[in-house]
């Protein structure tokens, strides 16, 4: 028997014989001259926290054409994941402080452990991985969207796109305006209300300014510096079709491919972004032209650049980086 066992078998031999006696005629696991507090720390707290091999079972979802690759940090324990399903991995950890990293994202998405799953006194189960943010790369910056479009939430169970895809099946997609009279927009004597007052500046107030704003707040999906996208980093998510890899750029947008490649309804990847509006989604910057009445944006039913006045309604899709 090794040193490490040796220790172990002591410490549960004297826990139980602690246990055993009599402390007090009270049963109140928050009192410690009870048996009832010391059992609690054992098995909670100490028994638990012991290292020992055991496995973890779990679950991955929103996996798309891209593995990812999870590692364990206490002992360097590793698996390789190619497909939505079932996973299991044999680590030597404390079920109480194991740590599960992914160590290697897919190219098209990025995956975080979304629930750790519960002890069940000899592993550990249903731990849940998962992928809510699509990712691009735009001039050398990598950028995670939200696959969800503002309103709806990445449902991890949601099978709207194939089973074990995930979905944006929680809440409603909503539409916003990019200013209103409310934050002091007037066509004609303040079109810049929120932009600082300048048609240079990004957005800094008002309903979609807020809506990314809530999300870094939230920290939602983990991240706390979600933004409004500029027009040109929503042109990296435009898929006219399956088959078109390249970036669209211009008012041209997915006619440059031809109408009869284009995805049914919106043009971007319907698994990747689940229940895209075939409409417009705001962009953070206001078109210089016309007034300042009007921002820039992407339709994503054609698939190309375009401008919305101000006081009009359009999609949000945020953006972290």
């Amino acid at each position: 028997m090794n040193c490490q066992n040796y220790l172990f078998y002591n410490i549960l031999f004297a826990c139980f014989y602690f246990l055993s006696c009599n402390l007090d005629w009270k049963h109140n696991a928050g009192d410690p001259f009870t048996k009832e507090y010391w059992r609690t720390r054992f098995l909670e707290e100490w028994f638990v926290a012991y290292p020992r091999i055991f496995v973890i079972q779990g679950r991955v979802s929103g996996l798309y054409q891209n593995s990812l690759k999870l590692v364990s940090s206490s002992d360097g324990t590793s698996v390789s994941i190619s497909a939505n399903g079932s996973f299991s991995m044999t680590v030597f950890a404390s079920p109480k402080y194991f740590d599960i990293q992914i160590s290697s994202q897919p190219d098209n998405l990025h995956c975080i452990v979304w629930d750790r799953g519960v002890w069940d006194g000899t592993n550990q189960t249903n731990m849940l991985i998962t992928c809510p943010f699509a990712k691009t790369v735009v001039l050398g910056k990598t950028l995670l969207w939200d696959r969800c479009t503002f309103g709806s939430s990445w449902n991890p169970e949601g099978n709207g796109t194939g089973i074990g895809n995930g979905d944006c099946s929680i809440g409603t997609a909503t539409a916003l305006n990019y200013c209103t009279t409310g934050e002091g927009y007037n066509a004609t004597t303040n079109p810049n209300a929120c932009n600082g007052g300048n048609n240079s500046f990004l957005v800094d107030k008002g309903p979609i300014f807020s809506a990314c704003l809530n999300s870094r707040n939230s920290k939602r999906y983990g991240q706390s510096n979600w933004r409004l996208p500029l027009y040109t980093e929503m042109f990296s998510i435009i898929r006219c079709s399956a088959t078109n890899t390249g970036v669209i750029t211009g008012e041209d947008g997915c006619l440059t491919v031809g109408d009869a490649t284009k995805y049914p309804g919106a043009t971007a990847d319907p698994i990747l972004f689940p229940g895209t509006i075939a409409d417009n989604y705001w962009s953070s910057q206001t078109f210089p032209a016309g007034g300042d009445i009007q921002a820039y944006m992407i339709n994503f039913n054609p698939g190309n650049e375009s401008y919305l006045n101000k006081d009009q309604f359009a999609y949000v899709r945020c953006v972290s980086e």
